[in-house]
């Protein structure tokens, strides 16, 4: 029992959860996400199943909501920046909750879509202002451990939230598919009275003018060292269009591999990603850390590529199987090393302005979202090997990038930032 005792203690030491702000916080990503889990596991079916419109339709809606995100996205950070990211966070849950609640009543396709955009472009812009959040609350050299923390929890709470969403999937219920709605939505009220219990301090002064000048500028525009680390996020989340839209396909029509491999790999994939995440974060916690965490996660996904495309070229269906785990792990590694170089966002920026850059930084995923599914999906199943071996040195390149661009920088030369 005191060895029990010890363990926790240690643990709760390590992930910060001692701290009231940790607890309010993960408690408000795990209900957050719990929801998308439930919505991201039966929307498309509850569009097209319940509501009756085309795959085509719905696909339309939301790259629509994409598009408006990319735009919106910087200034709803900039605004994050005036307001403070407390009030703004509250605000995006609370638009969340009813732009989610209206799809209950959504039976028109205008509806539809203009829902879509309003919800899609709250849902892209709230990570970025979660984090903003996350810079007043916590000090550099806590960045990296919050940041892990989060990242696992919110990886955990989709998952529950997948297995939550399996009855009215299996059942095909339009009332529980209905329910499922109504979960999402309340979850982002949940969300939004933890986060509006939390106590932030005040920003710091504004950066003085030399400062800025230091730092590229007052815009994320005119900083070139920002615009190359966004450009490389938007290259890094390839690996998250490969695993929620090309896995599946390939597995199915272009390997021998058992076909409820899919699933088993996919929750490999969760569960390593919810295990690793914060050892990984710790691990390349300063500046300079980050680099090589970008530089390795490219590596890591280059490699998963390269089985990817040799499960494709096995005929016996264990083998499949087997290069395929490999793949996994190397995905996952590269997912994890990847997010472990998001402190590179936030060290960057100057802190008056932290709202504005991280939505600015945000538009990587965003962008990915808009054109990876074109860029890759399609290429990808009908060409095989080739395009997975382009696709993989990309992504290798735009890892590596970082640390060749950065690796002399003034903060790479000190190593963990004090700001």
């Amino acid at each position: 029992m005191s060895t029990d005792l010890a363990l926790w203690a240690r643990l709760r030491d390590v992930l910060l959860l001692q701290r009231r702000e940790t607890r309010l916080l993960l408690a408000s990503v795990t209900a957050d996400s719990f929801g998308t889990g439930i919505f991201t596991a039966t929307s498309v079916l509850f569009f097209t199943t319940v509501r009756g419109f085309s795959v085509s339709a719905v696909g339309l809606a939301i790259s629509l909501g994409s598009l408006c995100a990319f735009f919106l996205g910087p200034r709803i950070g900039a605004l994050a920046d005036r307001v403070g990211p407390q009030k703004s966070l509250i605000v995006l849950f609370g638009v969340r909750a009813v732009g989610y609640g209206l799809y209950l009543l959504a039976e028109q396709y205008w509806l539809f879509v203009v829902l879509a955009c309003v919800v899609t472009t709250a849902d892209r812009a709230s990570p970025a202002i979660n984090q903003a959040l996350m810079g007043r609350l916590f000090e550099a050299k806590d960045r990296a451990t919050i940041l892990g923390t989060v990242f696992s929890a919110r990886n955990g709470a989709i998952v529950l939230g997948s297995l939550a969403a399996t009855l009215p999937v299996v059942t095909g219920s339009s009332a529980l598919y209905l329910v499922g709605i109504g979960v999402n939505a309340a979850s982002f009220i949940v969300a939004a009275l933890l986060v509006a219990r939390l106590q932030v301090p005040e920003a710091e002064p504004a950066a003085t003018g030399r400062d800025k000048e230091r730092r590229g500028g007052a815009s994320p525009l005119h900083d070139r060292r920002y615009l190359a680390i966004t450009v490389v996020n938007g290259v890094a989340q390839t690996h998250n269009t490969i695993l929620s839209l090309v896995l599946p396909l390939w597995i199915v029509h272009a390997t021998s591999s058992p076909k409820w491999s899919l699933t088993a790999l996919l929750a490999l994939n969760g569960a390593l990603a919810m295990a690793a995440q914060v050892p990984v974060n710790r691990m390349f916690a300063d500046f300079s850390a980050a680099l090589r965490a970008s530089a390795l996660g490219g590596a890591a996904v280059c490699a998963a590529c390269l089985a990817y495309a040799g499960a494709g070229a096995v005929g016996d269906a264990w083998v499949a199987l087997a290069v395929l785990v490999v793949a996994m792990l190397a995905h996952t590694a590269g997912e994890s090393l990847f997010i472990a170089s998001t402190p590179l966002s936030f060290e960057l920026a100057p802190k008056e302005s932290l709202g504005r850059y991280l939505s600015f930084y945000n538009l990587g995923r965003v962008g990915q979202d808009l054109v990876g599914p074109l860029l890759i999906v399609g290429p990808l199943v009908d060409r095989g090997t080739p395009i997975w071996l382009l696709v993989g040195v990309v992504v290798l390149l735009g890892g590596l990038a970082p640390w060749a661009l950065l690796k002399d920088d003034a903060l790479a030369a000190n190593g963990r930032s004090t700001r």
